[in-house]
């Protein structure tokens, strides 16, 4: 009952107010210019500097600092069609090569010429990219990784290296990570910020928008909200707040309720906030982020995902998603969640068997991360037990240094090694320990064994990932996706429907509301139906700039 009061995270949306011409004429804006901006994470920023770009006054309405969760992101860039450090690499790529690839991932999240003009946008975003600073870096990781060690920053991001994904498009690395040791999202973000700045971007922090303003004809002409008085208390208490968030988002995977508490503490100061009113005279953008940090939308929409741990930040509150509805806007794919449940590095654990309640074989392991905790959800009841013998067990614990994983993956594979795993001397033994159905997890391994013998496997696991298990002792990792031990880190896709050609909001009936957009997270977009490293932040570089130059032209 105690935790549930603080993993409410329910934005507090007002209805629309909706001005007669009097009203228009006498009141009193706190400011006025031609785009508001609502979240400044990597979405905002680019509908911004966009907007900016093309002559247009813009203010940015920023909840907490900004960054969002773009700012504490591995800072992965999905680009393919030939970029500089694909080049640089000696990587052919060109956008067709990527369509067909993307075809497999994007499946129906966006229309085909969406994703193809995506794709031939893929280079000059990238380009965008490095012209506002950001810094890319072409040293190629030449081994299976779910996020490359500080020596390497072109990668293998999704699932291009093995079938069926290689059955219709040459495999080429499209991952770019920002050029900064550790976890580099702040390296991709700080240089847009800086650009926005320098560009005449208005950016006002601690600014909670709960309000659209429209006009007698449903246009969106304003915003209205409540911000942290500048100089107080509260607003100094609610920066530092927010900021050991950030500071112990890894911590907080592992100590849920430490998060839930902080964010409570964060949403009580925000109670004391001062009222505020812009107008926009050429629109409003929507860029605030997903909802898994609302439970309230995660059990209506995503019921199954409700075990996993909030990627990104509190802002992930649903708060655009609802100003959208507020005014008539509709959502699509809102029960599709990216669950991260990455068992490599090490690369020994994808040379395992995952099994799944019944005992049978769940996927080919070598599947990214979002892939594998879709399958364990959506078709296992979200179990998975990964089997290895001893040979792969001390393999794991060689292939944990600096040089193969970073310092996070090292722990997590560390908790699967020794906390959360079952040993037995036998097959038989581990499956009565597991409580799995001995005669199938027999008969699942054996096949499995002679697919690794033969070195050919219908699942698509390549063959340097195909070994048998043969060497007692035998060990299961938990993989679940409830597991108390290794959370399972997640992140809602779906969002408010935006025309794809302008990104402006779209109401039950497809018309769009005008005046208003959606970009990132708050949108559906490229990533919406499923998720590999990159994909996100690079829809919204597309989306968000698509969005800041077709309202900064109205």
């Amino acid at each position: 009952m105690i935790i549930n009061r603080f993993t409410a995270g329910t934005p507090h949306i007002q209805p629309p107010w909706r001005m007669d011409a009097a009203q228009l004429e006498t009141h009193r804006w706190d400011r006025e210019v031609d785009v508001v901006v609502i979240g400044f994470g990597g979405a905002g920023a680019s509908a911004a500097i966009e907007a900016r770009h093309h002559g247009a006054d813009v203010l940015v309405a920023e909840r907490f600092m900004g960054g969002g969760s773009t700012k504490i992101s591995g800072g992965i860039f999905y680009a393919g069609g030939g970029t500089s450090i694909q080049q640089a690499a000696g990587v052919e790529d060109d956008a067709d090569n990527m369509f067909r690839y993307l075809q497999q991932e994007v499946k129906d999240a966006v229309s085909e010429t969406t994703l193809r003009r995506f794709c031939d946008h893929s280079v000059d975003n990238f380009n965008w990219l490095c012209e506002h600073g950001v810094a890319f870096d072409a040293s190629y990781c030449p081994i299976k990784t779910s996020y490359p060690s500080n020596q390497y920053y072109f990668y293998y991001s999704g699932n291009e290296s093995f079938p069926p994904y290689s059955d219709h498009a040459k495999p080429v690395p499209r991952g770019h990570r920002a050029h900064a040791p550790g976890v580099s999202g702040a390296a991709l973000f700080n240089p847009l910020k800086q650009s926005a700045e320098r560009a005449g971007v208005r950016i006002e922090t601690q600014y909670q928008v709960n309000q659209l303003v429209t006009d007698n004809t449903g246009h969106i002409i304003g915003v209205n909200g409540r911000r942290m008085k500048p100089g107080s208390l509260s607003a100094w208490l609610h920066r530092q707040l927010f900021a050991l968030m950030v500071l112990m988002r890894y911590a907080t995977i592992f100590t849920p309720f430490v998060n839930h508490l902080i964010r409570w503490v964060i949403e009580e100061l925000e109670k004391r906030a001062e009222p505020f009113s812009i107008r926009a005279r050429k629109g409003v953008v929507l860029g605030s982020g997903g909802f898994y940090y609302n439970r309230e939308m995660l059990k209506q929409y995503a019921p199954a995902y409700l075990k996993g741990t909030p990627l990104g930040t509190i802002a992930d509150n649903g708060s655009g998603i609802q100003l959208g509805e507020s005014v008539g806007g509709s959502t699509a794919l809102m029960d599709s969640v990216s669950a991260w449940r990455f068992i490599n590095p090490p690369n020994a654990f994808a040379r395992g068997v995952m099994l799944g309640p019944d005992g049978k074989r769940v996927c080919n392991e070598m599947l990214y991360g979002a892939q594998m905790g879709e399958r364990l959800v959506k078709e296992h009841g979200g179990k998975g037990y990964l089997i290895i013998d001893q040979r792969l067990w001390k393999l794991a614990h060689k292939q944990l240094g600096p040089k193969q994983a970073m310092w996070f993956q090292s722990v997590t594979a560390l908790m699967y090694l020794w906390l959360e795993r079952k040993k037995a001397p036998t097959l038989q033994a581990l499956a009565e320990k597991l409580g799995l159905p001995v005669d199938a997890v027999l008969q699942s391994v054996a096949e499995y064994n002679t697919l690794a013998m033969e070195k050919h496997d219908p699942m698509g696991k390549t063959a340097e990932f195909l070994e048998p298990i043969t060497e007692g002792p035998f060990y299961a990792l938990n993989c679940s996706f409830d597991s108390m031990i290794v959370p399972c880190p997640s992140l809602t896709l779906g969002g408010l429907r935006v025309d794809e050609h302008t990104g402006e909001v779209l109401d039950k009936q497809g018309n769009a509301i005008r005046g208003l957009y959606a970009a990132g997270r708050t949108a559906v977009g490229i990533a919406s139906r499923s998720y590999v490293s990159g994909l996100s932040i690079a829809d919204c570089v597309f989306s968000g700039r698509r969005a800041g130059a077709h309202v900064a032209n109205r």
